[in-house]
């Protein structure tokens, strides 16, 4: 809608003043080229409207554990991957991002009380990218990982949830490819990019106080994590959109290594990507733009 706009505008400016050339051509010797001259020169002195990118997602997308940004319930942080790639790209960025959101929360019911319309009302015609990060929720992914550490350092939460079943991970495939589809419904020339979840752990790296999980824990949670990089993967092929896999890229980052991407269960948002991570996460979407 701005792009109309946009040349509507160049198309008035344009026309007022290749009128009033066109009448002087006409009062005076001058060659005709020289009518070209001040149409060009208010052409280039019309502004550029910024280009548009949705972003949508749970807490990996909002950047939980950040700094907040001011005015949102949504733990959306101001340097978010999604905030960070708009910064870069110089985009107009609607952030309908929001922490616990599932799929369900995405496409059509509203995640209240913290927002009063599912997050694909933000994705209109005139969207030009759009990035997708969900489907943890749908499986409880990062619930299970703290219940499990609640249970072995007494924190006072319950139980973890059963193990996903494949069900549970077709499920997830399925709704990644209802909300790319529902996207490019909204919004056929944008570009869709999904942006799948980097680990938090991995079997074979060394432990630390950070990890407050066991090796058959650490194992489990592994599982659950590249099924459901793996249920992501398929969606995003299915659907035709870009797949920036950070898992397999943060194998080498997880809780215990040297240079995490995501912080342990002492931070105030556990087994979430940190600075480092929400850094990482926007450069390979960045990389993944630009190839």
């Amino acid at each position: 809608m701005r792009r109309r706009q946009a040349a509507g505008l160049t198309t008035v400016v344009v026309g007022a003043i290749g009128a009033a050339v066109a009448t002087a051509v006409v009062l005076s010797d001058e060659p005709a080229k020289t009518v070209d001259q001040p149409v060009k020169a208010v052409v280039a002195a019309l502004p550029e409207l910024p280009r548009t990118y949705v972003a949508l997602g749970s807490s990996y997308a909002s950047g939980s554990g950040g700094n907040e940004v001011s005015g949102t319930r949504c733990q959306q942080s101001v340097d978010s991957y999604p905030r960070q790639i708009a910064a870069a790209l110089d985009m107009r960025l609607v952030d309908a991002t929001c922490s616990g959101a599932t799929t369900k929360n995405i496409l059509r019911v509203p995640q209240a009380p913290l927002v009063d319309r599912p997050q694909i009302d933000a994705v209109s015609r005139d969207t030009d990218l759009v990035t997708i990060t969900a489907g943890g929720n749908d499986i409880d992914y990062f619930g299970r990982m703290m219940a499990m550490s609640c249970a072995n350092t007494g924190c006072g939460r319950g139980g973890p949830a059963p193990e996903p079943t494949a069900a549970n991970y077709q499920a997830v495939e399925d709704a990644l490819v209802e909300t790319i589809g529902a996207v490019r419904a909204r919004a056929p020339h944008a570009t869709i990019v999904v942006v799948n979840y980097p680990p938090a752990v991995e079997p074979s790296a060394r432990k630390c106080p950070d990890l407050a999980l066991t090796d058959h824990q650490v194992a489990e949670i592994t599982h659950v994590h590249d099924e459901l990089g793996a249920a992501t993967a398929r969606a995003a092929q299915k659907a035709g959109a870009v797949l920036v896999d950070t898992s397999k890229l943060g194998a080498d980052h997880t809780v215990c290594s040297a240079q995490p991407w995501l912080d342990g269960i002492k931070s105030s948002a556990p087994y979430h990507p940190n600075a480092r991570g929400r850094t990482a996460m926007a450069d390979l979407v960045l990389a993944a733009l630009r190839a």
